[in-house]
């Protein structure tokens, strides 16, 4: 029974961050590419203002003294040295390449957007190869370091003032960023003569609001006693499915009440993503990305087995380097982990540069695709 209410609540937590990246278009190949591209900053300041959030709430309960009494203890990802560079390196290729990450591949799926299925069995496949491959990466010193390195801990202030600051910097961040947004001076950001009930109902949300809301449920994942990540959630989901076979992974040796929360998160995406896609009319099968199939290539088998290959390198990226677009960047920065500033800033370097290497020569026809984007809401 406690395993039932441990998924059943990841699968609540997991749909709600599922509306959450479907409404304010993370799970759009156009946003995702766009801000590899440097050309559409949405997703960037919906995170930096999830970030914000979390560390405000973080830090205030630490200033209050009941981050205990709350279970707000943020959990800190360890540093684990050469292998967040080469984690980050996997990721940062893969994410470019297909313009998803673990969560927004999986939700992609709950939307109808049926061509990143493959992803998602490309990232179960690259979690059983990283169970597999985990022993040699530990003989040859690419695994093995774990130090829970901190800012604060480095600077020796306190958490709690640091993280409001740090909270508060996000914000600064998110509005330079707006500020700066190449997507609002070449019409690519949504409909403004929209009115606010079809904004709410059948529009993409504000990267603000999105963005407290997003960082509010990383909170509410931590009162739980959890972590929002979901390449950890994918590892949990595939754990448990594999002790369920009857061939358990290495890497999850026995299912406790985190791995059920942790499978249950991941599968939780599916149906937030599939409500609100419902909910927007952007529910449509299996729409390929026009800027993909125009800028990428052209030919269905050949986007097939790059989306495969996005998810196995991801799943391996993530494995390798401790953790994803959420859990090594919206869910631990607010916890000042240094370790994971290492990972998200490696996979966010080579993923600018592996887009740029995509469209180099070819700006014009990302940019004119984003139109017909629009219309199947890719």
């Amino acid at each position: 029974m406690e395993h039932l209410n441990s998924l059943l609540m990841g699968l609540l937590t997991g749909a709600l961050f599922g509306i959450v990246l479907h409404k304010v278009g993370a799970i759009r190949y156009s946003r995702v590419e766009g801000m590899l591209l440097l050309r559409d900053l949405k997703i960037m300041k919906f995170a930096f203002m999830g970030i914000a959030t979390a560390s405000v709430i973080y830090g205030l309960a630490d200033i209050f003294g009941i981050a205990e009494q709350t279970n707000l203890l943020p959990r800190i990802m360890p540093y684990m040295g050469i292998a967040h560079l080469v984690g980050g390196f996997l990721f940062g290729i893969a994410m470019a390449s297909a313009g998803f990450c673990p969560g927004t591949c999986v939700a992609r799926v709950g939307a109808g957007k049926f061509i990143a299925v493959a992803g998602v069995i490309g990232l179960i496949i690259g979690i059983v190869a990283y169970d597999m491959i985990k022993p040699w990466l530990l003989d040859v010193g690419i695994l093995g370091t774990k130090e829970k390195i901190t800012l604060y801990g480095v600077l020796g202030i306190p958490y709690g003032p640091l993280a409001v600051a740090w909270g508060v910097l996000f914000v600064i961040f998110a509005l330079i960023a707006d500020w700066l947004d190449p997507a609002k001076k070449i019409g690519y950001e949504e409909n403004s003569e929209k009115s606010l009930a079809e904004k709410i109902v059948k529009g993409e949300w504000h990267w603000a609001i999105s963005g407290v809301l997003a960082g509010s449920i990383i909170a509410w994942a931590t009162a739980q006693g959890e972590y929002l990540g979901f390449s950890g959630g994918a590892l949990a989901f595939v754990g448990w499915i594999s002790h369920l076979i009857g061939h358990p992974l290495s890497s999850v040796p026995k299912i406790s009440e985190g791995i059920m929360w942790h499978a249950g998160l991941i599968m939780g995406v599916i149906p937030g993503a599939f409500l609100s896609a419902i909910i927007s009319g952007t529910f449509k099968f299996d729409p390929v990305p026009p800027a993909f199939a125009k800028g990428v290539t052209p030919f269905p088998w050949i986007r097939l087995i790059l989306v495969f290959f996005a998810g196995v390198f991801l799943a391996l990226g993530a494995m390798i380097g401790g953790g994803c677009t959420t859990g090594a960047f919206l869910s631990a920065y607010p916890t000042l982990s240094v370790g994971s500033m290492a990972q998200s800033g490696t996979y966010f370097i080579v993923g600018v540069l592996t887009a740029n290497l995509i469209y180099f020569g070819r700006w014009s026809k990302f940019l004119q695709a984003k139109k017909e984007s629009d219309q199947v809401y890719d």
